[in-house]
């Protein structure tokens, strides 16, 4: 590669941010001083260290991290909490509660991981779909 050169270079794609969360890289993130009323919505990963009170409904992944505050009923493809939630939480894959975070309402998943030292209040559902019925009764 020459220094001075006629041809183009390509120019530099931009490298991911080691300080974000892995989660966050193409998604969105709501830091400490962030506060949001009313719903958030998206197909996007979303990461949340701020406050948010509404609702909170993703196709994405949802991350609440251990500075966040959330009042707010929750949906999304997988949701990991890490501080402290109050509303019920639902998710098409899975609901992770780790350690250090508190949550205040019902948790509907198929998959629900619970470590030791979360704090958790409310009902646990992990029902999977009722199978659709055909014309046959089943034998």
């Amino acid at each position: 590669m020459a220094l001075f050169s006629k041809e183009a270079a390509a120019p530099p794609r931009p490298q991911p941010r080691p300080d974000l969360p892995s989660a966050v890289q193409g998604g969105t993130f709501f830091g400490r001083e962030v506060t949001i009323e009313g719903t958030v919505t998206g197909s996007e990963p979303i990461v949340i260290e701020g406050t948010v009170k509404g609702n909170i409904r993703l196709g994405a992944d949802l991350r609440i991290g251990t500075q966040a505050r959330v009042e707010a009923s929750v949906h999304a493809r997988n949701v990991i909490v890490e501080g402290k939630l109050v509303g019920d939480v639902s998710a098409d894959d899975k609901v992770e509660l780790v350690a250090s975070c508190s949550v205040d309402g019902n948790i509907k998943a198929p998959k629900i991981v619970v470590a030791e030292g979360a704090r958790f209040r409310g009902a646990v559902d992990m029902g999977s779909a009722r199978p659709k019925e055909h014309g046959e009764p089943k034998k």
